[in-house]
């Protein structure tokens, strides 16, 4: 085994000893507070070492697909590195004339939505400098285990076994994959890896093609959630030749709405619309009404919702400060898949895909839940037993193949992280109230702010939460630009934590 000091005891020219930070976890998240974290550092004073098993950092499960069909559902010119910069993106690609092997990026009003590869490429290389010179340090290997020692450092273990001892620890953890839906749990024996036909983890390289490969370009395909990962299954399946049935299948039978589309010449509509601060709602009844009626106030403007939603996400953490715990978890229970629907749009070719394939009623959604799952008497398909919406009667219906987008297993990130496992018993983690992520700390002052909440409700003055797993304190915490925001305040904060 081999351990890796986190700093010399030596005095680096009169200067105080080097202290170090560990992220765990290096996709946007983890990568974007590295950047700004070596920024506004002196490399000499804080060491910066990011433990993630992908080769590059920066792309994560969300970026790291090769599948040419999966595009960024916000436009190219939205998506940075930089919050104060959007369109370094779109200019990078301009730089790097990327867009010259994918002509079909660009729509027909001149909007850009690049394959989600490409901006995995892009962070890859933001961030090569930084690997280069040394500033920050990447362990290729995933992290097993964690802990606090006596003297408030941490310990960092590794499957490559090797050990890392750091002053400052940062959670940048992505959400745990889809959970199986119980009723299909028995149909993977324990051990086994693949089933024929079943894709349990959508984002898994290959996948898509290889089930064609096994059921057909004629299959009937049951994709249980209708997300954004459900649209990318359905433009994946079109891009390698499927024309057989896709149900997509979920509670309340809702795809993804589109992003807005231009007519050529048409003039861009404002970006934003509607004031949801002045004064901020202290109910989720009274946020919904006030929602619906600035989407009615809009329309009379001839303004599209699009513009009311994006605002709700850019005052999005405000909103949700205001709110109180219990109707914040109100939210999560009873709007959160509708917010989900109309906030993750879909890409105008996606979009584009799914509604040829509905008009050649190849697709079709429906609401309703899972109550049983069994193979087909001669093992070729599955037989699936659903209870459509407001109804107690179920059906059986076969399908060639299943593929599960149920999206992040939110409530189980520290059951199926073992250094979070590790964590938790040590009780300095807790799951947030509200289910979405780790409990966290918020503040105006920087000295209490991003830091994890304990068990017994203190704050753990150096250890971190970075990206998604806060938005349970953050709110609006999924996209790219909040990310980035989030990240480099992240950074800010960390830096005054290492001065002191």
């Amino acid at each position: 085994m081999t351990v890796l000091p986190s700093a010399s005891t030596d005095q680096l020219h009169g200067h105080a000893p080097q202290k170090s930070v560990i992220i765990i976890g290096g996709g946007f998240s983890g990568a974007t507070l590295a950047y700004h974290l070596a920024a506004i550092t002196d490399p000499a004073q804080l060491k910066i070492t990011i433990i993630e098993p992908r080769q590059h950092l920066g792309a994560g499960l969300a970026y790291s697909t090769e599948e040419e069909a999966f595009r960024l559902n916000v436009l190219s010119d939205r998506m940075s590195i930089f919050y104060d910069d959007k369109p370094h993106f779109a200019r990078w690609m301009e730089e790097t004339h990327s867009l010259n092997s994918d002509p079909e990026a660009t729509t027909a009003n001149g909007q850009i939505y690049a394959r989600r590869s490409l901006f995995g490429s892009y962070m890859a290389d933001q961030i090569a400098p930084l690997l280069t010179s040394g500033q920050v340090q990447h362990l290729i290997a995933s992290a097993t285990g964690a802990s606090r020692k006596s003297d408030g450092t941490y310990t960092v273990s590794t499957n490559n076994g090797t050990t890392l001892e750091a002053d400052y620890l940062v959670i940048a953890a992505s959400h745990p994959l889809p959970a199986l839906p119980a009723p299909l749990r028995a149909l993977v024996p324990s051990g086994q890896n693949h089933i024929a036909g079943l894709i349990a983890n959508p984002y898994q390289g290959g996948a898509l093609k290889q089930l064609i490969e096994e059921t057909g370009t004629n299959s009937s395909v049951l994709i249980i959630g209708a997300g954004l990962t459900s649209a990318d299954m359905v433009a994946g399946l079109s891009q390698y030749g499927h024309s057989g049935k896709i149900t997509v299948l979920s509670r309340h039978g809702l795809r993804s709405r589109p992003n807005l589309r231009l007519k050529a010449g048409e003039p861009k509509p404002p970006r934003l619309f509607g004031d949801f601060l002045n004064p901020p709602e202290i109910s989720a009844t009274q946020l919904l009404r006030k929602i619906r009626t600035t989407i009615r106030e809009a329309a009379q403007q001839t303004v599209p919702w699009q513009s009311v939603i994006d605002a709700l996400r850019d005052q999005g953490s405000e909103i949700w400060l205001a709110l109180p715990l219990s109707e914040r978890q109100r939210i999560v229970r009873h709007l959160r898949t509708y917010w989900d629907a109309h906030r993750f749009r879909l890409a105008t070719q996606t979009d584009d895909v799914l509604e040829q394939r509905s008009q050649a009623d190849t697709l079709n959604y429906l609401s309703a839940h899972v109550t049983g799952a069994r193979y087909t008497e001669n093992g070729k398909g599955f037989v699936i037993t659903y209870r459509p919406r407001g109804s107690s009667e179920t059906i059986e219906q076969h399908f060639d193949a299943i593929i599960i987008t149920t999206g992040p297993a939110h409530g189980d990130i520290i059951g199926q992280c073992p250094p979070l496992a590790m964590l938790h018993q040590h009780g300095l983690i807790e799951m947030d109230p509200t289910g979405l992520g780790l409990h966290t700390s918020r503040s105006e002052q920087a000295t209490e702010t991003m830091r994890a909440i304990s068990k017994d409700g203190t704050i753990t003055d150096n250890l971190f939460i970075a990206g998604p797993l806060a938005r349970g304190t953050f709110g609006e915490l999924m996209g790219a630009p909040e990310v980035a925001h989030y990240t480099q305040a992240l950074a800010e904060v960390i830096r005054q934590a290492a001065q002191q």
